[in-house]
């Protein structure tokens, strides 16, 4: 039979990443490829014990539909963890999702017609990158610095725009320990940024899995806090905070923009599931998320030193990379005529994996970089991997 597929489905294509990532089943491989969380960190018996405890109390209501934009329980529990990391947000502003890759593609269906352009980081989330793509969207991507996206260059693009008569639908940054960079947009950059969202009438979408992992205990205001939650979509999750099996996040925007993603997700997937909501608010409520989020910081900050001082100590000097304080990841830059896609193979031979960067730029550049995670591996793991990719490296180089 011949079928006839949609424009949308023929604009996604196989993930060179996870082609790639395969060859990180190989015995005696070293990841640096993947972003998960250390699975030490796993509360398993707490979620037993609150799993029990939900069935027995409230088993009728857990295993039922439940409401599209949330439970209760489980949005006055979001609003509660906001509040400790200084974001007031009431419940009309607040609806769960199916993780926070579920609120990129309600946010796709929401503002995106084909053709239409955004803005975004360069380099940028891969999840949104394909989220953004499936639509059709006239993707622009801002380079950024170590204080975060370029923001004279961004006005370059805005005025390039409205020469051809376009207006973005909307600007997507990380501002927090980025996904893939691990750069943290500084506090003046926010400021520079809100300011010009507001004058032109843009919608500021800040995506933020990170923020609580901050490993210095300071976290800057975020965009939704600067701007009062006007003119900002911020998008969570608990993948990176908490565990990932869930699925579990939630959007905050403006009460006008919840009733119209309300809507969408109904066509979706109509609730997510009262079961995990109900586990998940509990834990919360009863103080373990914040226990859990300091135990993820107590873990990932000496991981993180040990990679950078790795790093430092067995990279050639034309190999430069990030300086995260917080999140899982930091970005590595070689000379610009190293390819990392074509030594992958060598990395592997030198038995140590880690994820390409072209993918993560809309417009298909820098295939000069690298990702590297940290939180996944040990310490031990990491010293060693970073040691056989810098052997990985040289070798290219001098070829």
């Amino acid at each position: 039979m011949s079928y006839i597929f949609s424009k949308i489905s023929n604009r996604i294509v196989r993930s060179e990443i996870r082609e790639i990532l395969k060859w990180t089943r190989k015995p005696g491989v070293i990841s640096f490829g993947g972003g998960l969380p250390d699975t030490s960190l796993f509360p398993i018996q707490d979620i037993i014990d609150i799993t029990d405890e939900v069935l027995k109390k409230k088993g009728f209501l857990a295993l039922q539909y439940g409401p599209t934009q949330g439970e209760t329980e489980m949005l006055e529990a979001l609003t509660e963890h906001m509040a400790n990391f200084g974001e007031a947000a009431s419940l009309e502003q607040v609806c769960v999702t199916s993780s926070s890759q579920q609120g990129l593609d309600l946010l796709s269906l929401l503002f995106l017609d084909e053709g239409v352009p955004i803005i975004m980081e360069l380099p940028s989330y891969l999840g949104g990158i394909q989220a953004f793509r499936r639509c059709g969207a006239d993707m622009r991507g801002i380079p950024m610095d170590h204080n975060g996206m370029n923001i004279e260059l961004l006005l370059k693009c805005l005025d390039e725009l409205d020469k051809q008569g376009k207006k973005p639908r909307f600007i997507y940054t990380i501002p927090d320990f980025q996904n893939p960079s691990g750069i943290t947009m500084s506090l003046e950059r926010r400021k520079e940024l809100i300011k010009i969202a507001r004058e032109r009438e843009i919608l500021l979408v800040e995506d933020s899995p990170y923020r609580e992992l901050s490993f210095t205990g300071e976290v800057l205001p975020s965009l939704w806090t600067l701007s009062g939650g006007k003119g900002v979509l911020m998008l969570k999750t608990f993948s990176k905070i908490l565990f990932p099996g869930m699925r579990m996040g939630w959007v905050t925007a403006e009460k006008e923009l919840i009733e119209k993603i309300e809507m969408l997700k109904q066509s979706v997937d109509l609730c997510t599931p009262s079961f995990t909501q109900l586990i998940l608010a509990t834990y919360i409520k009863r103080g373990k998320m914040k226990q859990t989020i300091e135990k993820a910081i107590e873990c990932y900050k000496p991981k993180s030193a040990a990679m950078l001082n790795a790093l430092a100590k067995y990279m050639p000097e034309d190999v430069s990379w990030s300086k995260p304080h917080g999140g899982m990841f930091l970005w590595v830059t070689l000379p610009e005529r190293i390819d990392t896609k074509e030594i992958f193979m060598t990395a592997i031979e030198h038995n140590v994996a880690y994820v390409i960067g072209r993918p993560f730029h809309c417009d298909f550049s820098g295939g000069n970089t690298m990702r590297l995670n940290y939180s996944f591996p040990s310490i031990e793991q990491i010293e060693q991997g970073i040691q056989q990719l810098a052997e990985a490296i040289k070798k290219e180089i001098k070829q």
